[in-house]
């Protein structure tokens, strides 16, 4: 019974305990109030946040009369009066859409549309690129673009690692979830984004998510160890 209690408590705890924190203001300044699980309650001061004018969008978001908050961070550029709030932590105004603190330097905002959500993190496109997160993808050949995992990204041309051409690799054969953090294509091998330089293609095989080993000998993720 007292163990049964025990993880009860457990579970209330957790679930008292948002992800976000709250804003809060005692008419000097405002506050963004979150939980640690090292420290506790934590509250840090918004810079030249002005109490007098100041809404929480919501737990994660806020603003005054002339500035836009993410959690306790200014946002620089961004416009109060037209902000929109999407799934955390992505929110737009007219002119731009802003990943966590950071604008996006959007370059269509009206034909901006997320493909791929991944936690925190999410591919997108507008008519002149595609985007991971803050990154703008250059040059991407929009109609063949498509996301092929949570860390990977092709076109008719290039394949693409976290929003970074992938130098070498061939859209056609690319296998993004190969094994384990390991990836291919006909030729070549890669690990988490990092070319496996010295593998022998044919013998190569992965062992689990963070090693492998070919004819040679073993590999600790992209480094071989013998």
């Amino acid at each position: 019974m007292k163990q049964i209690l025990i993880i009860a408590a457990a579970v209330m705890l957790l679930a008292s305990c948002s992800r976000h924190g709250r804003y809060e203001s005692n008419g000097d300044v405002v506050r963004y109030t979150y939980w640690t699980f090292s420290f506790g309650y934590m509250s840090d001061t918004l810079p030249d946040a002005d109490p007098a004018t100041f809404q929480s969008v919501n737990e994660w978001l806020g603003h005054d009369a002339s500035r836009v908050f993410f959690k306790e961070k200014l946002v620089p550029g961004a416009d109060p009066a037209t902000l929109k709030a999407n799934d955390y932590p992505l929110y737009r105004d007219k002119n731009d859409y802003y990943y966590k603190a950071t604008p996006m330097r959007v370059a269509d905002v009206a034909t901006f549309k997320v493909l791929k959500r991944i936690e925190d993190s999410f591919w997108a496109k507008d008519s002149q690129h595609a985007y991971f997160d803050t990154t703008r993808i250059e040059g991407v050949d929009l109609p063949t673009f498509k996301v092929k995992s949570q860390l990977h990204a092709v076109d008719k041309n290039h394949v693409y690692y976290l929003g970074q051409l992938l130098p070498q690799a061939d859209p056609a054969t690319y296998d993004a979830d190969w094994k384990g953090f390991y990836s291919r294509d006909k030729s070549h091998i890669w690990f988490l984004g990092e070319l496996v330089e010295d593998a022998d293609y044919e013998t190569f095989t992965v062992d689990n998510d963070n090693e492998a080993h070919d004819k040679n000998g073993k590999f600790h993720g992209p480094i071989r160890v013998n």
